[in-house]
């Protein structure tokens, strides 16, 4: 088994529940996404969460 936590599985839910709700919000309740644009976007927003923060 790879070294994902129950903790990284929660996030990527997380972020997969907010993309959804966006894309409904834009595109309407019966839109319809494939598997692979889903993942790019999950790839996307999990490299931007693991940048480093700069202080304000």
């Amino acid at each position: 088994m790879n070294a994902r936590t129950a903790a990284d599985l929660e996030r990527e839910l997380a972020m997969l529940a907010f993309v959804r709700v966006r894309l409904r919000a834009s595109e309407g309740e019966d839109v319809r996404l494939p598997t692979t644009a889903v993942d790019q976007v999950l790839d996307k927003l999990n490299s931007l969460a693991r940048l480093p923060r700069v202080p304000n």
